[in-house]
Order: C-alpha cells, then structure tokens, then sequence
C-alpha cells in the first residue's frame, strides 16, 4: 500500500464505504463499489492494520472489475508490505511499464531487493517529475521504504508551489518527519488539521512528533484526538500506551496496549513483555519473571519484540531472585541468539555494576563496544556509571562521547552535571554555560532547601558541600 495520507471527508467516506461493504458480505449480500473506491478501502483497512480485510477488497473488486489497473498496483502494494517482491513483480508486469504509478511500484520492488540505483535510474525516466501526483506518490514510495531525504528531494521543487494543497501538505509532513525536523513537521500536521480537524491520520501525525520531542502529555492528548476521530485506529492507541509509559504510568499504558493488541496492531507476546518489564521495574521480580517467560513461549517472530532481550531480563529476574545458575543458562542463550547484539552487553554490564561487579560490567562493555563502537554505546556506559556512582568513569566516557559527536542530545547537560558531582568547579561552569538551560546557584539551593524540608540528611550533607565548592 501507498499509506497516503486522505483529504478532508474521504476518510469518513471509506469509514462508511467499510460499514456497507462489511454488512454485505456478513448479510451474503453482493455490492458493487467503483474500483478507484475499492482500492482506497483495501488502503484504508492497511492503513489500520487490518490486512486480511484489504486482501479481501482487493480480491473481491477484480472480481467485479478483472485487471483493473488501481486495484492490481493495491495488490501489488500488499504483497510489498510482506517483504513478497516476487509476488508484487508478478503484478507490476501485468501493468503498463510506461504510467508513473507502475514506475514507482517498480522502483519500490527494486529497492527491497537491494537495487537502489536501478530504482533511481527507473524513476528519472519519469517526463514531468514537477507533477504534482508524481511528487506526492513517489514522496510516499520512498518514506515507505523508509528513505524521507529522497522523498524530500522530490517534493523540493513543490515548496512554495503547492503548500495549500491537502495531498502535497500530507507527505510533506510524513516526510519532515522522517527526517527528524519535528518542528517542522509539527507546524505542518497542525496546517493539516486546520483543513480537516477531524482526520485521525493526521492527529496520529501530530502526537508522533510530540512523542519524539518527549512531549508525553500533548503526544497523549494528539493520540485521543486521533481515536475520538477513528476509534479503531490502532497505532493511536499504541502510541499513547508507550507515551503513558515513559510518564511512568505502567497501568494506563498497559490498558491502550490491550486496545492495541484487541485492534490487532500488537500481539500478547507484546503485552506479557510489557508487563514483565513493567512489573520487573517495581522490583517484582517473580511476577516479572512469570510474564517474561510467558512472552517467551508465545514468541512468533514477532517484529515488535526481541527475544534476544526476552531471555536478557529473564536472566535479571532469575539473578534478582538469587537463581543465579538459571540467570546464566538465560544471558547464555541471548548471547547465542543473537551474538553481535551490543545491547544485551550494555544490560548485562549494568546489571552487574548494580551488584558493584566492577570488573563484570567492564568487561561486557568492551564486548559491546566491539560490536557497536559509537557515541550512543558510550553515552549509555556513562549514563550506567552516573547512575551508580562511578563519577570518575562516568567523566571519562561522557568526555568521550563530546570527543566524538559534540552535538551528541544533551550531552553538555549530562557533563555540566558530573562535574557538579566531582565538585569541580571549572569544569562544571564550562559545561553548564553551554546548556540549553544553565544550572544556576539559585536552582540549587532550592534543592538543598527542599531535602531539608524532606529530612534527607545524607543527601542535604552532600548537596552542602556541592554548594560549598562552588563559592
């Protein structure tokens, strides 16, 4: 499927066209819909996740219309989001080579099967790029093939052009997105839904971007206007549920999962590993356990889920629970699962640092960064030693990391406030000027005042000597 965003009033169009046609065949009952429609319901039932409905529209509308071009590329379109290349070439060489829309569904099969520059080739042949459906549709192969700086690229010539244009707006917003411009992409899905407030897609657009700007409250609040608009719109849900999580919400994330997983979007494998890491996060150990070696045996190659990282922190819960034998048999097959996972190091090594295995802990980091010699590796490191008090260590791989990649997200943050733990009064003021939001004295000595309030004397004779040191 194309997964195009819609223009006001077609979405609740199909909503309806997908009440007739479902009454239909539950009544036995034949409908005839025009194949341009049929083809948008197949994409409207994709879109939401519901692929045996779509297959089932597309099969049905060649019944009624026999090689009809849209309802063949739809087709096409399904067997593509399986990874089946060969099945969707089987129908792109039924179409007309020379039409755009076979071009680009060409150029989509070229690039799964790792033949980029044959697709890139394949689509300058195209005569009047500038056109705007020819924009739009080949803007939205290359976000579907996760490739949005060549969708951009495309759209380019548009900008200025055809910015009140619905269609144009709807992948250019997909496609600030992917790129990581979310203010960009913010102002764009809030220019959609002042056209149409009532687009589900483009309130899911919208609650993305806050999710990925950590704007968990306002990503929750897009997310249920997403689902007042389509109730059934099952990604909404699950966003909302990872954003209740992040806000620390363990049960409200995990009643939108249930929603989700209802939906179809996600399975129960998902939800017994989202309870077991919930449940195991409150230091429940048993009841973690029990729910992370359910998600294991209900595991399907499930695309959402690593069982890699299942068997990991069945490990913690075993080690936690003083099985030691039973944690390394669990860490034993993640590793054999999946040996060049830098992850699964970075866990197990903070797992042991947390027991104050010093050695252990380095010991699986090196291994990590064999496997994944980056910023994000070493920033994880130094968070680790943050967290458990190694600030010498922490200094070092924090350091690092400025070393490598200085824009690295918050990292002068991250320094500003190691520093102000080692009680080093240069180097904190260094860091902390080049914040975002600089620490300033004042905002410390709320803190102090706050723990004295509190009647936390260890940590009120620690943030008095921080306080000291910087005088």
């Amino acid at each position: 499927m194309m997964k195009k965003n819609l223009l006001s009033g077609r979405d609740r169009e199909l909503a309806e066209m997908a009440e007739q046609y479902e009454n239909a065949r539950a009544n036995r009952q034949s409908i005839y819909l025009d194949a341009e429609d049929m083809a948008d319901l197949a994409d409207w039932y994709s879109v939401r996740q519901k692929r045996e409905q779509a297959l089932e529209v597309v099969e049905y509308g060649l019944k009624i219309h026999p090689e009809n071009t849209a309802l063949l590329t739809e087709e096409a379109y399904l067997y593509l989001d399986d990874y089946d290349t060969h099945s969707a070439r089987e129908i792109a060489n039924l179409l007309d080579e020379n039409l755009p829309d076979t071009k680009i569904l060409q150029a989509q099969i070229l690039i799964l099967e790792e033949r980029e520059e044959e697709a890139d080739r394949l689509l300058d042949t195209i005569e009047d790029k500038e056109e705007i459906d020819t924009m739009i549709n080949v803007a939205y192969m290359y976000i579907n093939v996760n490739k949005p700086d060549k969708a951009m690229a495309w759209l380019k010539p548009g900008l200025g052009k055809y910015e009140d244009d619905e269609p144009f707006l709807g992948v250019l917003a997909d496609a600030y997105y992917g790129v990581g411009e979310l203010e960009k992409a913010t102002d764009t899905y809030n220019a959609l839904i002042d056209k149409n407030p009532y687009s589900a897609v483009y309130w899911f657009g919208l609650a993305r971007c806050y999710f990925d700007s950590q704007k968990y409250d306002k990503a929750i609040e897009a997310s249920d206007y997403a689902i007042v608009s389509d109730d059934e719109f099952a990604e909404a849900y699950l966003l909302k549920g990872h954003s209740f999580f992040f806000l620390d919400n363990d049960e409200k994330g995990l009643e939108n999962f249930r929603e989700a997983a209802r939906l179809g979007a996600v399975s129960q494998c998902f939800i017994d590993t989202f309870t077991g890491l919930s449940e195991s996060g409150k230091e429940h150990w048993e009841a973690g356990l029990e729910h992370l070696l359910k998600a294991i045996d209900e595991y399907e190659d499930d695309a959402q889920i690593s069982l890699p990282a299942l068997y990991a922190n069945s490990g913690i819960c075993f080690r936690k629970l003083g099985q030691k034998r039973k944690a390394s048999h669990y860490w034993k097959k993640a590793h054999e699962l999946d040996p060049t996972d830098a992850g699964l190091y970075l866990l197990e090594g903070r797992m042991y640092l947390e027991e104050h295995l010093f050695d252990k802990s380095v010991r699986c980091w090196k291994q990590a960064l064999v496997f994944a010699p980056t910023a994000q590796t070493w920033h994880e490191i130094g968070i680790s030693f943050m967290e458990y008090g190694y600030m010498e260590q922490a200094r070092a791989a924090l350091e690092y990391v400025k070393k490598v990649e200085p824009d690295f997200h918050d990292i002068n943050e991250k320094l500003a406030t190691v520093y102000l733990m080692l009680k080093d009064k240069d180097n904190f003021m260094r860091y902390n000027q080049l914040c975002k939001r600089p620490i300033t004295t004042e905002d410390l000595e709320k803190v102090y005042e706050l723990l004295k309030s509190e009647n936390k004397e260890d940590l009120v004779e620690a943030m008095k000597r921080i306080l000291d040191a910087l005088q």
